[in-house]
């Protein structure tokens, strides 16, 4: 796979001139949470050499993976304090930066690909100038996969099962605790990505809603053996830059570098939603696969229907999350 990434980036036309090629070397320094061995580590890593052998050099990327630079909270400090240049972020991640970015996670509202990609044509370009006003720039929209409720040890059908449990609540995410305080008796347990397979481990959490490839690469299905057979969210993230980093290049790497990040993009986008399919397979086949009725279907709706409203009366802006349900017919 990363050699055939690495070829067809390298596809694009040539953009250096001499004179950068001849300059002086230029860094930019993004951090990922993601694991280098993982499907997104590699595609950071065919994206570092590419642009190492367009620029002849001229310009590196220095990743650091693994969460090695911190928290998504840790890693956006270090941007505006310009200790790093950009990060590949969850959608957790990207709302510390623009708070309104999270609309295109609303829980039972974009719970498709095709949903997903008619919200992001349709509001993507007032998001990406949110970010602007913010001194950032939106370099690309990442998948991370379709989002499905997995648990340990029991089944859930509709909200009520959720009750006496724990499922992982991820930190500075506001929409899950409107929804476990609205089903009542849930504890859940807030926590970072890196935290959660010691929490697995240690059964303090019995329950994780996750994308399939997710779950599989950072190793927590092995602790868990139920997987929902609906999605209920696409989990998303993005890779942003502080804006002075880009300023700061010459024109000609500066568009060398727009050029190869955005073939990633493409390529990408169609690689780890297929991977996230591959991965959905291989759990259902070891998992108990959990159906729900129309009437659990109805429960959840209910849940789900009231926490948007919520969110919709100071914590999102109201106009863009009508904006969602319009596109997605869920108004």
């Amino acid at each position: 796979m990363r050699r055939t990434l690495l070829a067809l980036l390298l596809a694009a036309p040539l953009a250096l001139s001499a004179r950068s090629a001849n300059a002086a070397g230029h860094k930019l320094r993004i951090a990922t949470m993601a694991p280098k061995s993982s499907s997104w580590g590699k595609l950071f890593s065919v994206w570092q050499r590419a642009v190492d052998k367009k620029t002849h050099g001229s310009l590196a990327l220095t990743v650091y993976y693994n969460g090695v630079q911190g928290s998504d909270d840790t890693v956006v400090g270090k941007m505006r304090s310009g200790q790093l240049d950009g990060a590949a972020l969850t959608s957790v991640g990207l709302s510390r930066i623009y708070r309104d970015v999270m609309v295109l996670q609303l829980p039972g509202v974009v719970d498709s690909w095709a949903e997903l990609d008619k919200v992001r044509r349709g509001v993507g370009p007032d998001l990406a100038k949110g970010f602007e006003k913010k001194g950032f720039h939106l370099l690309g929209w990442g998948d991370v996969g379709l989002v499905r409720q997995m648990s340990h040890g029991f089944a859930v059908h509709r909200p009520s099962d959720l009750r006496g449990h724990h499922p992982v609540m991820w930190q500075g995410e506001p929409m899950a605790p409107l929804v476990y305080s609205s089903i009542g008796q849930v504890v859940p347990v807030a926590l970072g990505p890196m935290e959660v397979l010691p929490a697995l481990r240690a059964h303090k959490v019995d329950v994780v809603n996750a994308p399939s490839l997710a779950a599989e690469q950072l190793q927590w299905t092995p602790y868990l053996d139920h997987i929902a057979s609906t999605v209920s969210v696409c989990a998303i993230g993005g890779t942003v830059m502080r804006q002075k980093a880009l300023d700061d290049l010459p024109a000609d790497l500066r568009k060398t570098f727009f050029e190869l990040e955005e073939r990633l993009q493409k390529l990408s986008k169609h690689r780890v939603r297929q991977l996230d399919a591959a991965s959905h397979k291989r759990l259902v086949r070891r998992m108990q696969v959990v159906s729900t009725t129309p009437a659990d279907q109805a429960a959840w709706r209910q849940v789900l229907v009231r926490a948007v409203q919520r969110l919709a009366r100071g914590t999102y802006d109201p106009a863009l999350i009508k904006r969602v349900l319009r596109i997605t017919g869920k108004h």
